[in-house]
């Protein structure tokens, strides 16, 4: 299996019939540490083993828990992570609170929410809205700016093996409802996939309110999406990053191997966020494991494709992108 790159993995998963995998990245990359089996405890519990989250993942809130220091407080910022109570958002909010950042997570109920705010008892706030219904989406957008403004909002929230009307309202619709009605930070990451490479943008099924969208298709949309904000927005810092395909509920929608490195499908969003070297400073970047990521669909720079794209959110959602 160690010659084996995610690519392969996808198509013979593919091939299968066992259909695409979550949060794919394009090669295999050596670094960090295994992953395990995606083993649950079922006992839930603080962290939600067996309940939310894989114990790979609980293991890895214990790790941040009682290994990660504070920053100086000068170097700290105020940050949102969007689906932050399980997987990679809730392991990006508990790293940047335990570095000493102010952190406002996002749950989709109340009873979610309770479970962030016991795992994550430090947090500033919660704020709750879900992201499959967009009236939800537009109240979140309001709740969120009456919190002030944020250095960092991370578009986490995402899902796999729903329909594919939830897909598009949460993976695509969603993020861009709130990039335009949240008064913008001063850097926004957005999460997507390698298998936006199988993607289509579906600019007529956006524009007519259909709801053919896969999950390929979403996080095509959400990498061009992020790439158009950053054009748009030149003054501010925008970036994407694929996580890997790694040991959360989601990475094993399809079964109990997930070859990537769990700290390290978090990590490049939290070394974003907080732009302490140089290589971290940049807009309009895509990066896996914190190295720009070169195998993009050739939608994603195509600045016409962007502004199609921008265009067909605005038509099927009436709210232009500021």
């Amino acid at each position: 299996m160690t010659d084996m790159t995610r690519r392969t993995l996808l198509l013979s998963a593919a091939a299968l019939g066992v259909g695409t995998l979550a949060a794919c990245s394009t090669t295999q990359k050596p670094g960090g540490t295994p992953t395990g089996s995606g083993r649950t405890s079922g006992k839930g519990g603080r962290f939600g083993a067996g309940d939310y989250n894989t114990q790979e993942v609980a293991d890895e809130l214990r790790y941040i828990q009682r290994n990660v220091r504070p920053l100086p407080e000068k170097d700290t910022k105020r940050i949102l992570v969007t689906g932050s109570t399980g997987g990679l958002g809730q392991l990006a909010a508990a790293h940047l609170l335990a570095r000493g950042h102010g952190v406002v997570a996002h749950a989709r109920n109340a009873r979610r929410a309770a479970d962030v705010r016991r795992d994550l008892p430090r947090l500033e706030a919660v704020v709750t809205g879900d992201l499959s219904n967009l009236g939800e989406t537009r109240r979140l957008a309001a709740r969120i700016d009456k919190l002030g403004t944020f250095d960092v909002i991370i578009y986490n929230a995402g899902e796999y093996g729903v329909a594919n009307g939830e897909i598009l309202n949460v993976n695509s619709l969603s993020p861009f409802l709130l990039t335009s009605l949240v008064d913008a930070p001063q850097q926004s990451i957005y999460l997507t996939s390698d298998l936006h490479l199988g993607g289509d943008l579906k600019l007529g099924e956006m524009r007519e309110g259909g709801t053919d969208v896969t999950y390929d298709d979403s996080k095509l949309q959400i990498l061009t999406l992020a790439m158009a904000v950053a054009r748009r927005r030149p003054r501010l810092r925008v970036n994407a990053v694929a996580p890997g395909w790694v040991p959360t509920l989601m990475g094993f929608a399809n079964g109990p191997y997930a070859p990537d490195d769990l700290r390290a499908g978090y990590m490049t969003q939290v070394w974003l966020a907080e732009g302490g070297q140089l290589a971290s400073r940049v807009s309009g970047g895509f990066f896996f494991h914190r190295e720009p990521e070169d195998d993009v669909h050739p939608a994603v720079r195509d600045t016409r494709a962007q502004d199609d794209l921008l265009d067909a959110y605005a038509q099927r959602t009436e709210v232009t992108l500021r």
